[in-house]
């Protein structure tokens, strides 16, 4: 009902922007049973329609089929003459950022093929921020411990939101053998290399939790240690969405 509960970016501007920087660009949507498209080059409309319903002049998508699929596609080549350098695709930056989509949104299947060299990959059926954890452990060793999932949503009303949505949360954690922390942490697919609130609250969350925890059984008193919240987060790796 709200495209901003999911959507990512800052100013809504990212296609458009796309759009003025390419020496080409069509849009193919699929929609209600036609296949509709339409054609730019460098932001402006090529082979525009023109149309006058209830007096206004009205410029719709070209209809150019039936269909019985539903989607969009969007080609565009970037403008030369703006990206005189450095206009190469590279794989391997496409390869990292489409998997961690694949991660944060499970289920959905996403292809990457480069026509250049027939390099492709598939990053379907990642496992969730469960399977990305496993993935940035890599060849760390972990703790044989199954990475802990949770997921729950709260009103957006609550925190400032808008009212009749809901923020929802997933996280995944593992614990390895190493001395560092690692948290990934993104926010409507968009990752948030400095943390944020989120990461703040699972901290703390944390802390309390396997604090409450080490209290209740004595453990520390046994050990004959004291247990800071740094301790806790030594060797986890985390996702957090």
């Amino acid at each position: 009902q709200n495209s901003y509960k999911v959507s990512g970016g800052l100013h809504g501007v990212g296609v458009s922007c796309v759009n003025a920087l390419s020496v080409k660009l069509k849009l193919t949507v699929r929609r209600d049973g036609k296949t509709h498209e339409i054609d730019f080059s460098r932001g402006f409309v090529q082979n525009r329609l023109i149309e006058v319903v209830d007096g206004v002049e009205i410029s719709p998508m070209r209809i150019i089929g039936d269909t019985d699929k539903r989607g969009t596609k969007v080609h565009f080549l970037p403008d030369t003459e703006i990206f005189k350098e450095n206009n190469e695709f590279h794989y391997e930056i496409l390869a990292k950022r489409l998997r961690e989509l694949s991660f944060l949104n499970n289920g959905v299947r996403i292809r990457l093929k480069d026509e250049r060299d027939g390099k492709e990959d598939d990053f379907s059926g990642a496992g969730g921020v469960q399977g990305f954890v496993k993935f940035i452990n890599g060849n760390k060793k972990d703790l044989d411990i199954t990475p802990f999932y949770a997921t729950g949503s709260r009103p957006a009303e609550s925190y400032g939101g808008i009212p009749g949505t809901e923020i929802g949360v997933e996280v995944a954690m593992q614990w390895n053998d190493g001395y560092t922390e690692q948290v990934l942490c993104f926010t409507n697919n968009i990752p948030q290399r400095d943390g944020g609130t989120h990461l703040t609250g699972l901290r703390a969350a944390m802390t309390r939790v396997i604090g409450k925890y080490i209290t209740d059984n004595d453990l520390a008193k046994k050990a004959k240690v004291e247990i800071s919240g740094d301790d806790m987060r030594e060797g986890l790796c985390a996702v957090l969405s």
